[in-house]
C-alpha cells in the first residue's frame, strides 16, 4: 500500500468532469484506490463516490492505492491532479 498527500491545483476542485477523468483512468488498474478529504475516506469506484468526496480547489487529498499496479495507478494520478486534470486556469 502507498500513500501521497496530493494537492488539488485546478480552482474548480473535483467536479464532473475530472473525477470522469479520475474514475476512468483508476479503472484500468487492479489497484484499490482511496481518496482522503477532510478525514471522509472514499473507495473510488464510480463517478458518484468522487462526487461525494466534496474536494474543493486548491486543497490537499489523500491518495492511497493498494495492489499489485499501485506505483503506476499512483503515478498517473499524481500526473492528473498535477495537470489539473486539463483544465485552464
Amino acid at each position: 500500500m502507498i500513500r501521497e498527500n496530493i494537492r488539488v491545483v485546478n480552482s474548480t476542485g473535483l467536479h464532473a468532469r475530472p473525477a470522469a477523468t479520475l474514475i476512468k483512468t483508476v479503472k484500468k488498474y487492479a489497484s484499490s484506490v482511496t481518496l482522503v478529504n477532510n478525514g471522509k475516506e472514499v473507495v473510488l469506484k464510480g463517478l458518484m463516490s468522487v462526487l461525494g468526496a466534496g474536494v474543493k480547489g486548491h486543497s490537499e487529498v489523500e491518495i492511497i492505492c493498494e495492489g499489485a499496479d499501485e506505483q503506476d495507478a499512483m503515478t498517473e494520478i499524481k500526473g492528473l491532479f498535477a495537470s489539473g486534470f486539463g483544465e485552464k486556469e
